[in-house]
């Protein structure tokens, strides 16, 4: 079962679709779930620098996680994610900083499709 903080890549990784890693936030309905969005760009000064200490490193049989800190940031965004870029692995997890770390940036955020927040990044600019 898929719990918050965990980190997901989508088997459909189109740039359209899920090409960066989400943090699981909650679900939705039956056709998307809501997500935050990893990134080691710091190109846009927007992004949120994330710490090593908001990683887990090993999964509970001791093997690493694929995903772990590498100049992480979190897009500050609330994204509606699709069920239909399923299925859905965990390849990461955040520590319970991590989370606190993701709800206290994007709890109070409205939701919106990447689409629409590429729209207001550059209304914004």
């Amino acid at each position: 079962m898929i719990e918050r903080g965990d980190i997901l890549e989508a088997k459909n990784r189109h740039k359209d679709a899920g090409l960066h890693y989400i943090i699981f936030y909650s679900g939705k309905d039956t056709r998307h779930f809501l997500g935050g969005m990893l990134t080691t760009s710091s190109e846009y000064e927007e992004n949120i620098p994330m710490h090593k200490d908001h990683f887990e490193t090993k999964d509970l049989d001791q093997h690493n996680y694929k995903i772990q800190y590498n100049n992480s940031h979190l897009v500050p965004a609330k994204l509606i994610k699709l069920e239909s870029w399923r299925p859905f692995k965990i390849v990461g997890k955040l520590t319970k900083q991590g989370v606190e770390f993701v709800e206290n940036h994007i709890d109070d955020l409205a939701e919106m499709l990447w689409e629409e927040y590429l729209v207001l990044r550059v209304v914004n600019d």
